[in-house]
């Protein structure tokens, strides 16, 4: 309608709200042009509405209730109401039709909307009111506006005197944008933004006692409230700006206890997760792309508006290819900004950002916090995990280890003292055994190897101990009947044995330290198989460890009759959010209250993924 209006031969837009259309149009006549316009949906409409829906009311002081019979309308919550509704409408539509008004209109639910001339304009304004009430359509003339070119003005008033619309020269809201003159489009969106800032400001006073809701609210809703308009008002970069102030003075450093926030770390938090960022994004910076975006996504449907094209079709393939070129522009500046990054940050926090990067590292981030699932962090918790995320200082940690040597976050990883290093570990098998008792027989955790009795093993690493014992022992997961041995360690990729070399090759060793020494001697010994299970203290796996997670998805989807991809997805979050706690129990020295008896046998993990908003991509479970 902005295109069409801005043509130099439209006068004026007339935006047509009806009164409560959906609950009036009526019903007897929607279902008959059903079977017409669209016989593939009629049976399903005639089955749904032939009969009035019924709704019991109780009487006060008596047995009997009243039955209040819904016969007109459309059901409100219907998925196919829209279809329904719009189809009902077909009638009135043939009748105020371009090609009898010379009006360029175009219909939304009830709100219809027509450009072209004064005179025009007037004509097909009558015809809705003539022709509407027969169907249920009753145009609402207060809420009913005629946006007229400054010129027109007055004559528009002339015209449409004695209507009951609403004439404007300034512009009005349509649908979520805006049309009309730039001052009332900078009024407009000026109120938005207000609103926002306000809503802002709201979500940073609770983030400062309960800041992993706030992220969630903020990363799964309150961030999507500006997208529309970005994406059908143009030219609104600059109005965006104090939202933006808000966003990065006052949310930002109440979520993470920083009073000031350095551009540079601001670049960062607006990547997504998968790439080391928190997707906390800048309106300011996307109004522009999203709009062009969102331009260039409608263009086919657009040009069959405006040239009034009612029987042509949009190829959804192309739409469908669009938005996959879309998708890889993104990343590919999402890539170049994390590239220049890359440049100006410190050495220590690219590392991180590399280790965060890691498939898995990040589910923390992106799931709901539901209490009720574990998947929740006091403001403590948060805190920690985002300074550990980016190697950002620690609040409250002791100048001194308790071992004695200079406390750092990076120490506390790898200090032994206090046995928190064996916590970690041992969440991670407790955990893996509980998963593996739902497909496998004779599982065991802790069992001893078979003693060595002259045997000569391949590698002088190898242990030789005659107690030696694995994390975990299960018979039937790679072969049926074979036993197979599993080895945990959790490694900080920030230690100094392995800051210097690539995250690829510091999970290659400490597979290859695990395969030396268990692998030959179970596989001649014991006459098992063995798999090391490797991961970083952010939750990242090595490629055996991927392989192993993967196929034990595989088995409990199969057990559960519940889809792979939830499986995976609920697997990958809940080892995640056990390293992160350990991480915690490391840090702070403090045991926290996780629930670490999960019950695997009645989990619905589909039913899991709904709640939590976990995330079936890029889950790295091959």
């Amino acid at each position: 309608m902005r295109e069409i209006f801005a043509q130099e031969d439209c006068e004026a837009v007339l935006l047509v709200d009806a009164k409560n259309a959906f609950n009036s149009i009526n019903r007897k006549t929607m279902l008959h042009n059903i079977k017409i316009k669209c016989p593939s949906l009629a049976t399903y409409a005639d089955n749904t509405y032939s009969e009035p829906s019924k709704l019991y009311v109780n009487r006060s002081g008596s047995n009997k209730a009243r039955v209040l019979e819904s016969r007109e309308g459309t059901t409100q919550g219907d998925p196919v109401a829209m279809a329904m509704y719009a189809l009902g409408m077909s009638v009135l539509q043939d009748v105020i039709a371009f090609e009898k008004t010379k009006v360029k209109q175009v219909a939304y639910a009830d709100d219809l909307s027509g450009a072209g001339k004064l005179q025009d304009l007037s004509h097909w304004w009558g015809l809705i009111q003539a022709n509407g009430p027969t169907i249920g359509y009753t145009p609402n003339a207060a809420k009913s506006f005629l946006i007229v070119k400054p010129e027109h003005y007055d004559g528009a008033v002339n015209i449409f005197s004695g209507s009951g619309v609403v004439v404007t020269k300034e512009g009005q809201r349509h649908l979520g944008a805006v049309i009309g003159t730039e001052e009332y489009k900078k009024e407009y969106v000026g109120e938005k933004v207000s609103e926002w800032v306000h809503e802002v400001d709201v979500l940073s006073a609770m983030a400062k006692t309960e800041p992993h809701a706030a992220y969630a609210a903020y990363t799964h809703g309150l961030q999507h409230r500006w997208n529309f308009a970005m994406r059908t008002i143009p030219d609104i970069s600059p109005l965006l700006r104090p939202l933006e102030e808000s966003i990065m003075n006052t949310f930002i450093p109440a979520l993470l206890r920083s009073p000031v926030l350095r551009n540079d770390a601001r670049a960062l938090l607006e990547l997504p997760p998968r790439l080391g960022g928190m997707g906390i994004t800048s309106p300011e910076k996307m109004a522009e792309v999203e709009n062009l975006n969102s331009i260039n996504l409608t263009r086919s449907l657009t040009d069959m508006i405006i040239a009034q094209d009612a029987q042509g079709e949009i190829d959804q393939s192309v739409i469908a290819e669009q938005k996959k070129r879309f998708s890889r522009d993104r990343q590919q500046g999402q890539k170049t900004s994390l590239e220049h990054l890359s440049t100006i940050l410190h050495p220590d926090t690219v590392r991180k950002i590399h280790i965060a990067q890691e498939t898995g590292a990040s589910n923390w981030l992106t799931s709901l916090p539901i209490r009720a699932k574990g998947f929740n962090l006091n403001k403590q918790e948060f805190v920690d995990d985002v300074a550990l995320r980016y190697g950002w200082p620690v609040e409250g940690l002791p100048n001194t280890c308790v071992c004695g040597s200079p406390n750092s976050a990076d120490h506390t990883m790898t200090c032994k003292k206090g046995g928190f290093v064996c916590i970690r570990h041992d969440e991670v098998r407790d955990l893996t055994a509980s998963m593996l008792k739902e497909v496998c027989h004779d599982v065991s955790t802790e069992p001893t190897l078979l003693p060595l009795d002259g045997e000569l093993l391949r590698y002088r690493t190898a242990n030789t101990a005659p107690e030696a014992r694995v994390d975990i022992c299960a018979r039937g997961f790679w072969t049926r009947g074979q036993r197979t041995f599993l080895d945990i360690r959790v490694f900080d990729p920030m230690a100094a044995s392995h800051r210097e070399l690539s995250l690829e090759a510091v999970h290659h060793r400490n597979e290859l330290e695990k395969i030396r020494a268990y692998g030959d001697r179970i596989l001649q010994v014991d006459h098992g198989t063995f798999t090391p299970l490797v991961f970083t203290t952010s939750g990242g796996m090595a490629p055996k460890a991927r392989s192993f997670y993967s196929r034990l998805a595989d088995l409990m989807s199969v057990k559960k009759h519940q889809p792979r991809s939830s499986v995976a997805a609920w697997m990958r979050c809940r080892l995640s959010f056990s390293l992160l706690r350990s991480a915690l129990l490391c840090l702070r020295g403090t045991r926290y209250s996780t629930p670490s008896n999960t019950d695997i046998g009645d989990l619905d993990c589909e039913a899991t993924l709904v709640e939590s908003g976990i995330r079936v991509d890029r889950l790295g479970i091959e």
